[in-house]
């Protein structure tokens, strides 16, 4: 009785307490948007939603914030007072209201809120997640992004892969940055992610390097990329005239800003793992030889991954790399001996049951990350469906990855072919943007025209170019036009006055196109009148989405440049190897995945074919060939290495090099089979191949290549610049080729010999004719006086008189 009695006067006490602790517990009631502040007298603002996370500021007891971003236990805030930006326990802050009213409760409403303070006071733990990081550099802006001059406002775009499967926690946003030093106190720069603006700063006029960070929510990632853009306003004084003379603001955008993206992966999501992976990629094989469907997996891989601007790096197994591509039985083998290794000393625990029901792509699981599986049978043509095509907005120099078998098909869905052979290509499928632009002095527009965007057998012919430019008073001078083709001007023209659509016919000159071909199109429009403190005139201009690119079929099939290989290897090409690359692969797989980004070559790898040492290349069909060859007699190569050492001579003779000596040169090179053209390939024997940053080849038809890229080209159908020669193979040609010099000067000896002998025989037998005719006209003159003083004597005339002993005197 009692204790009953106990226990019900125990319930109302408990039931109060318990609702005067919830008046009292700091809870975050607040929405997205609302204010909050701080409740206890000290608090942390952390980079991410963990307590592991790096502190940023410290706060007290009573700042005041705005909530962005909410997950579980953590909300993620911006400071009032300092726009700082990062996460603070929801425990630790209240909504900002002006009065806060107790009202009694009943029990039932305090068993409730009771049950509430329960609830809330369970704190979650702390979130465990996995976070890649993403420089400018490793998007191809080497140099970075320079703003300059003050004419309007500056803006670039960089988009950053997202995960789709993966639950996303936060990103950072870290912008280095220096200004010009004499920049007024005016100019800003702003961020905006996904068109939404997060931080606008004042740029200091110092000249020093400042570092700009931006805390991003999960809700700032939506869709398959972030689209960060940086929009600067420069100035150099209030006077606007006097800035566009002196035009010396400048903002650089450093490459070592970046994006970092924390975010919890899926296990399963192969999608996701191949989308995050790391900038520096490692793909580890088999300990011995590869077979051939291996080494084609790998090959495909690499050429994926450095066309993407990967860095990649080959390991072996035991060890794992990002990317393990290895049969099934071996992955077996090293797991049940628990061989298989992470990292310096890291090991992996073993995986259970065995590989036989996995497909031949699959994630396994390591201790703080996941490595992608490609295993027997080997397939890679889902990673072509993986990569992603955003990749030219990304940075301008990167382009779209079709699958080899379907490639084909989509070509032929392109165009619309017209007569003669021309198809007309709609700008707007080549990856151009045609949008409105927004000018006041200049706009831009510009392109990359990729060779496996266009027909097979076509290329660029001209431009059929639709513009609408704004009207303009009469004394304001209309827009001006220039086209650019490889940093090449080759149009210019003035656009008319009437705001009407123009059309331009913009040829593309053959001897200025590349593999990649680059076009830009700029409008200017220059105030001659006006106050230069006023409003600057703001218009619209814009190039219609019915431009078009139009193509034609290319009539001549012989390459005679490297350039010319992108055409004439569209419909596929055989692709040879040594036997040799299946035990020591990755020299070869180094150098091909260079040669199928940047040259480029879309190679099919269910066409390779592997060659022992012994064998003669004698191909029927187009060809790419890596290996030091043995070349059928009918081939014709420039550069031959089944005859002996080779040596480059200069036109006088003097040796440039000595190829078969430089055992860190490659040599490529253009070769001539009876029934189709091919590109050959000597490797060298260096090592240090991988660290080749880009191979660029397209003038020339002889290129030698070390670890730094091209360091000569040689055009063989010119042999007065160079000449290829050959010591150990010498016939009379050779000779005559190698002591040339010696018998040209030999030969003009002997010739300027034979005139100087001509000419004194010519100059003595002259001089003995007018001796000749000099003694015979002497004694012409004596006989015939003789003979008038015999006829005053005697008229008989003696006819056997003669000249006869003159020529005996002679």
């Amino acid at each position: 009785m009692n204790i009953y009695f106990s226990i019900n006067k125990i319930k109302p006490m408990l039931a109060a307490m318990l609702l005067l602790a919830v008046c009292n517990v700091p809870v975050a009631q607040a929405e997205i948007g609302d204010r909050l502040k701080v409740t206890p007298s000290k608090a942390s603002l952390y980079a991410g939603p963990s307590t592991t996370a790096s502190r940023l500021v410290s706060l007290r007891g009573g700042d005041q914030m705005v909530e962005m971003e909410r997950q579980g236990s953590w909300v993620f805030v911006a400071v009032k007072s300092t726009g700082a930006q990062g996460w603070i326990r929801s425990s630790q802050v209240h909504k900002a209201t002006a009065k806060r009213v107790v009202r009694k409760a009943s029990r039932r409403s305090s068993a409730r809120s009771s049950a509430k303070t329960v609830a809330v006071a369970v704190n979650e733990p702390d979130i465990m997640s996995t976070s890649r990081q993403v420089s400018l550099l490793d998007k191809g802006f080497k140099n970075g992004v320079m703003f300059e001059g003050t004419a309007g406002t500056h803006e670039h775009s960089f988009f950053f892969d997202s995960p789709l499967d993966s639950r996303i926690v936060n990103g950072r946003f870290r912008l280095l940055y220096r200004a010009s030093p004499d920049i007024h106190k005016q100019a800003n720069v702003r961020v905006s992610v996904n068109g939404k603006p997060y931080k606008q700063v004042g740029l200091s006029g110092d000249g020093g390097l400042h570092e700009l960070d931006i805390m991003l929510p999960a809700s700032a990632f939506r869709g398959e990329h972030a689209k960060v853009t940086v929009r600067s306003t420069l100035l150099v004084t209030e006077d606007r005239c006097f800035d566009d003379r002196i035009n010396g603001a400048f903002l650089h955008i450093l490459p070592e800003s970046s994006l970092t993206i924390a975010y919890q992966s899926v296990e399963r999501s192969i999608r996701d793992a191949w989308r995050m992976l790391p900038q520096k990629v490692s793909i580890s094989i088999s300990e011995g030889n590869l077979s051939q469907g291996q080494f084609a997996s790998t090959l495909g891989l690499m050429a994926l991954l450095v066309e993407s601007g990967k860095e990649v790096s080959i390991k072996r197994l035991p060890e794992i790399g990002d990317i393990v591509v290895a049969p099934k039985t071996e992955l077996e083998r090293l797991i049940d001996l628990k061989r298989l290794t992470v990292g310096k000393g890291g090991t992996v625990a073993s995986m259970g049951r065995a590989l036989d029901h996995v497909s031949n792509l699959a994630l396994i699981r390591l201790q703080n990350r996941s490595a992608i599986v490609v295993t027997d049978p080997y397939d890679v043509q889902p990673m072509y469906l993986l990569s992603n095509e955003w990749k030219l907005l990304s940075a301008g120099q990167q382009y779209r990855v079709y699958r080899p078998d379907d490639l084909r098909i989509k070509l032929g869905l392109l165009g619309t072919e017209g007569d003669a052979g021309y198809y007309s290509l709609p700008l707007t499928k080549l990856g151009f943007e045609p949008g409105v632009k927004y000018i006041t002095r200049e706009a831009s527009w510009q392109m990359v025209i990729a060779p496996f965007t266009l027909p097979v057998g076509t290329r660029p012919d001209f431009l059929s170019l639709n513009i609408i430019a704004p009207v303009r008073w009469e004394n304001d001078p209309t827009y001006e036009m220039y086209v650019f083709l490889n940093d090449v001007m080759i149009k210019s023209a003035r656009l008319e006055n009437n705001g009407l659509m123009q059309n331009f016919t913009v040829n593309l000159p053959s001897e200025y196109q590349k593999q990649y071909n680059d076009i830009r199109v700029v409008v200017q429009h220059d105030v001659e009148q006006g106050d230069c403190r006023g409003v600057m005139p703001h218009d619209y201009i814009q190039i219609t989405p019915d431009s078009a690119l139009v193509v034609k079929k290319n009539e001549d099939a012989a390459p005679a440049k490297f350039s010319d290989l992108t055409n004439y290897f569209s419909q596929g090409f055989d692709t040879y190897l040594e036997t040799s690359y299946l035990q020591n692969p990755e020299r070869a797989l180094h150098l091909l995945a260079r040669l199928s980004a940047d040259f480029p070559l879309l190679i099919d790898h269910t066409r390779l074919t592997f060659a022992g040492p012994g064998d003669v290349l004698s191909p029927g069909n187009p060809f790419v060939a890596v290996g030091n060859f043995a070349l059928a007699d009918d081939m014709e190569a420039p550069v031959r290495f089944d005859k002996g050492r080779v040596k480059i001579l200069s036109p006088n003779g003097e040796t440039y090099f000595d190829v078969s000596e430089l055992s860190k040169i490659t040599v490529a090179e253009i070769v001539k089979a009876p029934a189709a053209y091919g590109l050959w390939v000597n490797p060298s024997s260096a090592s240090d191949i991988a660290v080749m940053d880009r191979l660029d080849l397209t003038e020339d038809d002889v290129a030698f290549i070390d670890s730094m890229g091209v360091i000569k080209t040689l055009n063989s159908r010119e042999p007065s610049l160079a000449q290829v020669y050959y010591p150990d193979v010498e016939d009379w040609f050779d000779v005559l080729g190698k002591y040339r010099f010696w018998l040209m000067v030999l030969l003009w000896f002997l010739l300027t010999m034979v005139v100087v002998y001509l000419y004194r025989m010519s100059r003595a037998n002259k001089v003995a004719r007018e001796e000749d005719d000099a003694l015979y006209q002497a004694e012409e003159e004596r006989m015939q006086g003789g003979a008038a003083a015999y006829m005053h004597e005697d008229h008989t005339v003696h006819p056997g008189d003669s000249l006869d002993h003159l020529d005996e005197k002679r």
